[in-house]
């Protein structure tokens, strides 16, 4: 699917805090970043979207850049969005300022009932073999947000726009 073929959307609430989409554990059969074009999508409309180019794995090293990247930043708080495996691997160095939230995927309200649940293909089935190997778990494909759906786009940001309605102001 290209960017191009999405509408956006005029007057969408924006959030006052940045969107942080944090990328679980990558390997050389998949290094995109969390939700791929998505991220731009939402971008397109106005919203402050972080990505940070996490190593690629040892949950050690991620710790640390993350710690890092929050350090140069700043925001007070955050809207992250990420696998409900990464945020148990880096809840450590999250921030729990409570004006921060935690989007873990999959979002049940995201999620559309009717469709049918999306195959995990071979380059990610790979993926997961490979970082087995290297003794880091890999999510669910459902939870890396590449979801090709023009629905799920216009699903997702009016989640942002829930976001932003129920920001403490």
């Amino acid at each position: 699917m290209d960017l191009n073929n999405l509408v956006l959307r005029p007057n969408c609430l924006m959030t006052k805090y940045p969107l942080v989409f944090i990328s679980a554990p990558r390997s050389l059969f998949y290094h995109e970043k969390l939700g791929g074009q998505l991220q731009d999508f939402i971008e397109a409309h106005g919203y402050v979207v972080h990505s940070p180019a996490m190593p690629f794995r040892s949950q050690s090293l991620r710790q640390r850049y993350l710690q890092s990247w929050l350090q140069r930043q700043t925001d007070a708080a955050f809207h992250f969005i990420l696998a409900e495996d990464t945020y148990q691997e880096l809840k450590d160095v999250l921030p729990l300022n409570s004006n921060s939230t935690f989007t873990r995927l999959p979002v049940a309200h995201l999620n559309n009932s009717a469709a049918k649940p999306l195959t995990e293909p071979l380059f990610y089935k790979y993926h997961r073999l490979f970082s087995l190997l290297l003794g880091v778990k890999a999510p669910p494909y459902q939870q890396v947000l590449l979801d090709r759906r023009l629905e799920f786009y216009d699903r997702f940001l009016d989640h942002c726009v829930e976001l932003a309605e129920n920001e403490v102001i």
